[in-house]
């Protein structure tokens, strides 16, 4: 956990349709004193009510659940409320899913086996970069993104220069501009052009797009 973030207090919704599963994550959750949870809801609907009173920073959302699923919720909370962050809980890590939620809006995934230090840190990494992709997830993500000619192998790199390179790939490995801006010896600012120009340069729309980019380049190993 990253020291600047101790004092602050991240609200979080769990949603899921498994009532002893929603506890037990609420319940591992309450150990860390930097997060709250602030809704807890069996489906999509729940939620949607749940959060016209209390906006949550993040949602823990299951993908399986009766009367609004979690397809249904990500688009509807995408398209109500873009700043929130969505992850994505799920025992699937199949490529259609996973691409399908990610034109959708879904800021990351886990699956269902995750332990509660892995559901923490993906917390802190879409709240930071935007994104969180676990290992298992990204391989599946990127197999079926390739597969399904969203996205196509192609070495172009967008006029990049060296140091927009050496940001975007630290951008890829879930460090903040503020890390990025310490390990490099410059200001925040700095790395927020280069950010700037790597989204207008690559078209990337967000941080996702900037790793699909990043895929499609051979830039990740």
């Amino acid at each position: 956990m990253k020291e600047d973030n101790k004092n602050k207090i991240y609200k979080i919704a769990v949603v899921d349709d498994q009532k002893l599963f929603r506890q037990g994550i609420i319940s591992l959750l309450e150990e860390f004193e930097e997060l709250k949870v602030v809704i807890e809801a069996e489906n999509g609907k729940e939620l949607a009510n749940a959060m016209k009173k209390n906006l949550p920073d993040v949602i823990l959302l299951d993908l399986e659940m009766p009367v609004m699923d979690g397809i249904e919720t990500t688009s509807y909370v995408r398209k109500k409320y873009p700043d929130v962050k969505i992850v994505i809980l799920t025992m699937h890590d199949d490529d259609a899913f996973i691409s399908h939620l990610i034109e959708k809006g879904a800021n990351g995934f886990l699956v269902k086996d995750s332990n509660i230090e892995m559901v923490v840190d993906a917390i802190y990494s879409v709240v930071h970069t935007g994104f969180h992709f676990s290992d298992r997830v990204s391989k599946a993500m990127v197999k079926g993104l390739i597969k399904s000619q969203k996205i196509k192998p192609s070495f172009n790199m967008a006029n990049l220069t060296k140091k927009e390179i050496e940001v975007l790939l630290l951008i890829c490995k879930e460090h903040t501009n503020k890390e990025i801006s310490e390990m490099l010896g410059v200001s925040t600012r700095t790395i927020d052009g280069h950010r700037d120009n790597i989204l207008q340069k690559t078209k990337a729309r967000n941080t996702a797009g900037i790793v699909m980019f990043a895929v499609k380049n051979g830039l990740l190993e």
